[in-house]
């Protein structure tokens, strides 16, 4: 009985433990993934659960935004106001952009991710080529800096379907056993 006790506790650790250091976590942004967007100045606005830490000349932070070939549209600059990161570009050219970011959480370790969305130009918007949205002293390089891949959405359903096999694998482990006839007879 004591070992069912124990394997139930470890399995339920496992399944409903929680991770003893969580960092900062990205709750909302603008634009939502896969959101399409008129052709002009987009601005990208990413929200996370904590203040973020604003490094010496913006190093640490980035927002990059890539067009459909690969090729920056804006220089990277990321601007950190507390809990919020800010990114703007602009564009005329429809298509499927891709975002990658990078930031310094408050506790000094960089998260990062990446997001797509959709640009249309129908009313023949013309971008200013000189457009800067701000300065900085690390600018987006493409040959130092990679853009993390976009997590895959099965992963969260991968997981809520394992809680199931964790309950019948806990019931399994926990249910009573039936004593066969010749173990009732030798324990007399």
């Amino acid at each position: 009985m004591k070992f069912r006790l124990f394997a139930a506790s470890v399995l339920c650790g496992l399944v409903f433990g929680t991770p003893a250091i969580a960092h900062e976590q990205l709750v909302d942004q603008q634009p939502t993934p896969g959101q399409q967007l008129e052709a002009g100045v987009v601005e990208i606005l990413l929200d996370f659960s904590d203040d973020l830490i604003e490094l010496e000349d913006a190093a640490g932070s980035e927002i990059v935004i890539l067009d459909a070939s690969g090729n920056p549209v804006n220089n990277g600059c990321a601007v950190i106001d507390g809990r919020r990161a800010i990114a703007k570009a602009d564009i005329d050219q429809a298509g499927s952009y891709r975002v990658g970011w990078r930031v310094v959480s408050g506790d000094g370790h960089p998260i990062s991710g990446s997001f797509s969305f959709e640009v249309t130009n129908d009313s023949g918007y013309v971008a200013d080529p000189n457009y800067i949205f701000a300065d900085c002293a690390n600018p987006y390089d493409p040959e130092t800096t990679s853009i993390p891949a976009e997590s895959p959405q099965y992963l969260y359903w991968l997981l809520w379907a394992s809680l199931p096999i964790a309950a019948l694998a806990m019931f399994l482990v926990l249910r009573p056993r039936k004593s066969s006839p010749d173990k009732a007879e030798n324990q007399k």
